[in-house]
């Protein structure tokens, strides 16, 4: 994980269009199973076991201080390969663009890279089965961070985040049973949408502003509004003579995570699109940005960025949904 406060940051779009004879303007702006217990004699009392969770505390704390110790080595060397061992699906792919355009970043940004950080005021959320927990932190007691971990086929069979998010408020608390958490179907509506609907209902706020799926979601949050000026703005910087879309595309890891809350649903979904700028008029073309240069730096007359990241969103049982974060990064540029 790239350990850099990125909510809701804009995608880029540092590129600018050249014209035949006229000066290049660079443009900047957004771019475990239950066991049943055997009835004993009658003379005998009936005790049960402790409810067992997919981990105890204590593994779920030496999980987390061994992702932050593979993820300060990692970020100090730039090397993807070892973080690989500690993070996957959309998370593993936005901190190794991080790396690749390092070179891209402002001294502070590198700096932010650099620095070790470390998970203080630790709260886990484990299920009583399964094959994810959430865990909560603040970090170097300054940043709230919600994550998940996850141990399947998707994670090579090891305990790896895969979600990483930096939520501005406290977050609806999960309830609890005997110390662990309560989920709910993904498949089943709260409210106003189910679970697995909130991936395309946040997408739809860049892709149509929010006229289709996302008309659902609660549009007067502070996060759904700066989705929404980003799509309204969508094509400002790059003027009338070329257009910018964005378009849903499939997560790297389509898996959606629920914790019940004494209000609702708290849903931890994946996010993709692609954001397509193309020239309206032939012999024009569009010169990338920094960022997108990393991955190729030709001039042409499209340029498609591809974005993976997370949201964490409340699902009410009255009431819009709310976006609590999201976290983006541009993950490639053709």
């Amino acid at each position: 994980m790239i350990h850099t406060l990125l909510a809701s940051r804009r995608p880029t779009l540092g590129a600018a269009l050249l014209l035949t004879g006229v000066t290049t303007v660079t443009l900047s702006g957004c771019a475990s199973d239950d066991k049943t217990a055997q009835d004993s004699p009658a003379s005998e009392p009936r005790t049960s076991a402790p409810p067992q969770g997919v981990v105890t505390r204590a593994e779920a704390d030496k999980i987390l201080d061994h992702y932050q110790e593979v993820n300060n080595k990692a970020n100090k060397a730039r090397d993807a390969s070892a973080l690989a061992t500690v993070e996957a699906a959309q998370l593993y792919a936005r901190s190794k663009a991080g790396y690749e355009q390092y070179s891209t970043r402002s001294a502070k940004g590198k700096k932010a890279l650099d620095d070790p950080f470390y998970y203080t005021k630790r709260s886990f959320y484990i299920p009583p089965k399964g094959n994810w927990f959430a865990a909560q932190a603040f970090t170097t007691g300054k940043n709230r961070t919600f994550m998940i971990f996850e141990k399947s086929a998707a994670t090579d069979g090891s305990w790896k985040k895969v979600a990483s998010l930096f939520p501005q408020q406290a977050l609806p608390a999960p309830k609890t049973q005997d110390g662990l958490a309560a989920t709910a179907d993904v498949d089943t509506s709260v409210g106003q949408m189910a679970p697995t609907g909130v991936t395309d209902a946040v997408e739809d706020l860049f892709a149509s502003g929010g006229t289709k799926e996302g008309k659902s979601l609660s549009q007067s949050n502070k996060n759904a509004k700066r989705i929404l000026t980003t799509h309204k703005e969508r094509g400002d910087s790059l003027g009338p003579k070329a257009t910018v879309n964005f378009f849903p595309i499939t997560p790297l890891h389509r898996k959606t995570y629920t914790l019940t809350t004494s209000s609702g649903v708290l849903v931890i979904a994946p996010l993709a699109h692609k954001q397509e700028s193309l020239v309206k008029t032939s012999g024009l073309q569009i010169t990338p940005g920094e960022s997108e240069a990393v991955y190729n730096k030709t001039p042409r007359s499209v340029v498609v960025d591809s974005f993976q990241g997370e949201t964490v969103v409340h699902l009410p049982l009255r009431g819009k949904p709310e976006i609590i974060d999201y976290q983006y990064a541009m993950v490639d540029s053709r």
